[in-house]
């Protein structure tokens, strides 16, 4: 290869291919450095140089890795070869994945804001449409302009860097010499990497190694698995404790109850429990006639859990699918059914809309005979409506609304005793501030989130004062919590299934009757699983004997409560006492506080104190273990079977696309057996103009192939017959847009889809465009009972 050939690459004076590459990973691995260096900013603090530099030196061993093993293989292929245009390709493919890994490192700086990890598969699946909730669409709104602007330029001073110093008259060796300090750095750091950091080892890893290693990988189940001993019985091994005194029977009896859930409320956002906003003044306002709990806890930081805890009585299965959807049969008594037995009316009402996490699906499980949610009804503040990247039904209208619905389902039959449940719905992500917000914080997304609050809170107090001017709050009891927590950054996550730190599960509740409470507070530790048995407790209805939750007026209660989040990690805790623990299934990682000198879980004592970290270990494993042996029992009870696989009778892909000569045709197969074909002829035509994506969607078509399949179906493939292709410069081009595929009762989106074939495809605002002819596979779920058979034969 001749220096002109070189210069020809576009490495100037001398600079060959082989240099710039060196020169590439050099300046590489010194951006990732402060990119890593930005990620450990908060964790530095305080650390002297040496500890400092060594914390530096474990996170960035990864990126550095990948940046050594990238440039050594480029630099020796480049140099294998004299053919100029096969060193070109060699110099672009290096270029392409370099400049990947950077924007992944940076990207990893957004995730590790909201998530305090990298993305993971969990995560994704997470943010899916049937078990969603609002990790990505959350993640979408943080990557502001801004964010963009600094990759852009992030990139630019990259490739700018490497072209420079490849340019400069001197030889490579500074670059040689830059990747053997990194080289020498990840071997110290390799060596040491069993010496504690006092960081979380997610902190530490690269983005790319932690989502390949999430694929297809554990999900920290068996972690908790094997947290468990064998342990016979249901009960929880945490202390007795004397049950609070039972207030005296009432004058008037009590006949109603209402529930009343504040969305996404911490106990450290309300007034009365250490809120510093004046956004609940009428939660804090009605504690003058209640009991509160300084606390209650949230079991699983997510809404469709709570749901599960609130209405079953049950703490939920450990997890990562809320039962309710993987075992829509479940045989439990829910607290609906017991009041409507007792005589009540029930209602349900939501603020937003009732398809979201299929909440109107448990809910009418649950035995509700009234369900309404924002679609019900006219609100003269209009919807709030929000777009999402996966289609989840978000819209919401104003909580003062709903509560106007609330006291008309009330007032049409007045003299019958009722029980309604309430949950607010504008303090869920996105947050929608509602009318004339104020400014509390600086922060945007928090501003609207306490706005939103403060909404919620004036539609408990419509609520109230209503009570009381009908002469219903004698009979009446409110209880009132929040349905999980929600993060803004304490412990380096946002919203709220992330973590179960006190953001997380820590939430505001009360039992509020003008007759029988009078402003006291407890410091009994209470779960949402025990709501159901404290109403009928209250209201003199018989308590079913199968309901894990127990009232807090009941004898023999335990001072503890056990939560889990399975999407960040396999995260599974406890409090007891002033005592707290948490565990880590995926990484084996622990961390033990004293909420009482330490409320904001900064001070880890696992290292501190190995023998209390010990015992906190040894008692999360005996409280797994009577957990798993409680929802052993329940799911051998009638119809409690998990949810099989439902009959594949047929195929249903929605799908668009574009036309030039021809309409977008497909190909469908299953497990290997051809199922049939579509075509879509409402495809707009783009021969003569470029068409929008609003044509595109506007054209999306379902298409249902009636299929005959065995038991156990593995895999679907789809496959793109036609492309037709204008040319360079020219509109017309054929191209095939699937949006989803249902089988067997789940429905599949592009997140779930495969690729057969290298580049014949991608992911297109919610829909997967085949842009070539090639195939795409999606790997079915399996049952138990598939799965159960798949490892006997293994």
């Amino acid at each position: 290869m001749t220096e002109q050939a070189n210069t020809e690459i576009g490495t100037a004076n001398g600079g060959g291919p082989g240099r710039f590459i060196l020169w590439a990973g050099a300046v590489l691995g010194l951006l990732l450095a402060v990119v890593r260096v930005a990620a450990l900013r908060g964790h530095l603090d305080g650390r002297g140089f040496g500890e400092a530099l060594s914390l530096v030196v474990q996170g960035v061993m990864q990126d550095w890795l990948m940046v050594l093993v990238l440039t050594l293989v480029f630099a020796a292929l480049v140099r294998s070869t004299d053919a100029h245009r096969l060193r070109k390709i060699f110099v672009a493919v290096f270029t392409v994945l370099a400049t990947l890994l950077l924007l992944a490192g940076l990207a990893n700086l957004v995730a590790l804001r909201m998530l305090g990890a990298p993305l993971t598969m969990e995560w994704v699946v997470y943010s899916d449409l049937t078990h969603t909730d609002v990790a990505l669409d959350y993640m979408r709104r943080v990557i502001s302009g801004k964010v963009i602007a600094v990759a852009l330029i992030s990139v630019v001073v990259f490739l700018g860097s490497a072209r420079a110093l490849n340019r400069w008259r001197y030889s490579s060796g500074p670059a040689v010499l830059s990747l053997g300090v990194m080289a020498l750095a990840v071997v110290s750091a390799l060596a040491a990497r069993n010496v504690p950091t006092g960081v979380a080892t997610a902190r530490l890893e690269n983005p790319i190694v932690a989502f390949i290693a999430s694929i297809g990988g554990e999900t920290g189940i068996d972690g908790i698995d094997g947290l468990a001993e064998t342990r016979k019985g249901t009960d929880m091994p945490f202390t007795t404790v004397e049950p609070l005194a039972r207030p005296k029977s009432p004058v008037k009896p009590i006949r109603n109850a209402i529930l009343f859930a504040y969305e996404s409320t911490p106990a450290n956002q309300a007034q009365g429990w250490g809120g510093i906003h004046p956004v609940t003044p009428n939660l804090a306002a009605a504690l003058d006639k209640a009991l509160a709990f300084d606390r209650a806890y949230a079991h699983v930081p997510a809404s469709n859990y709570y749901l599960v805890s609130v209405f079953a009585g049950i703490i939920p299965e450990l997890s990562s699918i809320s039962m309710m959807a993987s075992r829509p049969n479940l045989d439990a008594i829910f607290l609906p059914e017991v009041m409507r037995a007792n005589g009540l009316r029930t209602a349900f009402f939501n603020s937003s809309d009732n398809r979201f996490q299929d909440t109107e699906g448990l809910v009418r499980a649950a035995g509700f005979e009234q369900i309404g949610d924002y679609r019900d009804w006219e609100c003269e503040t209009g919807v709030y409506e929000f777009s999402s990247v996966t289609d989840k039904y978000l819209n919401t209208s104003s909580d003062l609304c709903t509560v106007n619905e609330i006291i008309e389902w009330v007032e049409e039959r007045p003299e019958e005793p009722f029980f309604v449940a309430f949950r607010t719905g504008m303090t869920h992500y996105p947050y929608f501030p509602g009318e004339d917000p104020q400014r509390f914080v600086e922060d945007e997304t928090q501003n609207d989130y306490l706005n939103a609050l403060r909404v919620g809170d004036q539609a408990f107090g419509k609520l109230m004062a209503w009570l009381d001017e009908s002469g219903l709050a004698d009979e009446t009891l409110v209880v009132v919590l929040g349905d999980h927590g929600e993060a803004f950054g304490q412990h380096g996550t946002y919203v709220h299934a992330a973590g179960i730190y006190e953001e997380n599960v820590h939430i505001p509740m009360a039992l509020i009757n003008p007759q029988i409470f009078s402003g006291t507070r407890s410091d009994l530790i209470v779960g949402i699983a025990d709501v159901a048995a404290t109403i009928t407790d209250l209201l003199g209805i018989p308590t079913p004997s199968s309901w894990q939750g127990r009232s807090v007026f009941a004898k023999g209660r335990r001072n503890g409560v056990l939560f889990f989040s399975p999407w960040n990690g396999f995260l599974v805790g406890y409090r007891e006492g002033n005592e707290k623990y948490i565990y880590n299934g995926n990484s084996g990682e622990a961390a033990l506080f004293d909420l009482a000198a330490d409320p904001g879980e900064t001070d880890n004592l696992v290292e501190d104190d190995p023998q209390a970290a010990k015992a906190a270990r040894a008692k999360l494993g005996a409280a797994v273990a009577a957990h798993q042996n409680y929802i052993a029992w329940l799911l051998e009870r009638r119809n409690a079977a998990p949810l099989e696989q439902a009959a594949g009778t047929e195929i249903e892909i929605v799908a668009s696309g574009t036309k030039f000569k021809t309409a977008p045709k497909g190909w469908v197969m299953i497990d290997g057996e051809h199922v049939g074909g579509f075509e879509v002829t409402a495809a707009p035509s783009n021969a003569e103009r470029d068409v929008t994506l609003d044509e595109i969607n506007a054209a999306l078509t379902p298409f249902r192939l009636p299929v005959e399949v065995g038991e156990c179906p593995r895999k679907i493939e789809i496959f793109f017959l036609n492309d037709e292709w204008a040319g360079d410069g020219k509109t017309g081009d054929t191209d095939l847009y699937v949006r989803s595929v249902k089988f067997a009762g789940t429905t599949y989106y592009f997140t779930r889809f495969a690729l057969i074939d290298k580049g014949v495809g991608g992911h297109t605002e919610g829909n997967f465009r085949f842009w070539r002819k090639g195939g795409i596979r999606i790997d079915l779920d399996l049952d138990q009972a598939c799965l159960s058979a798949d490892l006997a034969a293994k």
